[in-house]
């Protein structure tokens, strides 16, 4: 068994393995993206056009509105395991406040917080604060239910955020550090996965 198979299985016991598979999307393009907020989930998107955007659900193509400010890239993809974790259809639904998704392959294990609807600047830190706390009651709660066996896989934190807010900037590189020295897993704040060859 793959390390894809074997970690979905383990994922699908943490919770309702049937709210799990109505929108989990298991992806073979080597580019795409991940709506971060359509009626309080994230989906990733299946097909695009000039002015909309096609996300699937219970195996029903919705077309919606382009958005492209709500996107969250992966590129250089093998095969990705898309795992929506809070909202009403994700893993874990609303039960506390968890990160988004997480995804994987082969090599990466990555948790996803978006706060791509954040629009004030004042706010920059305080979305950063929230989005960490986010990630990390998710990596809590996962270490626990996977025993922190991720199957050797390398662990990433995402915090996805408009392109308006200031990148690497002296608050952001402190929470990078605080959160590395906690919990050994490297935190980027970008709207993008590069995954590896």
């Amino acid at each position: 068994m793959s390390k894809i198979e074997v970690l979905s299985k383990k994922i699908s016991e943490i919770g309702d393995f049937h709210k799990f598979l109505q929108v989990s999307y298991t992806e073979q393009r080597s580019n795409f993206a991940i709506l971060s907020d359509y009626k309080g989930q994230s989906y990733v998107i299946v097909g695009e056009a000039e002015t909309t955007f096609t996300i699937k659900t219970n195996e029903v193509e919705t077309i919606i509105n382009r958005d492209d400010t709500k996107i969250f890239h992966v590129s250089n993809a093998q095969k990705i395991i898309f795992v929506p974790v809070d909202g009403k259809k994700g893993l874990l639904s609303f039960i506390d406040s968890y990160c988004d998704a997480v995804i994987f392959d082969e090599k990466d294990f990555c948790f996803l917080e978006f706060k791509l609807n954040a629009s004030s600047l004042k706010k920059v830190v305080q979305n950063r604060v929230k989005a960490i706390s986010q990630l990390s009651n998710t990596i809590d709660l996962f270490d626990e239910k996977l025993d922190r066996n991720y199957e050797g896989l390398h662990l990433e934190a995402y915090i996805a955020t408009p392109l308006s807010y200031p990148r690497n900037d002296a608050s952001w590189k402190k929470l990078a550090v605080e959160f590395l020295e906690k919990y050994g897993i490297p935190i980027f704040e970008t709207n993008e996965k590069v995954c590896k060859s």
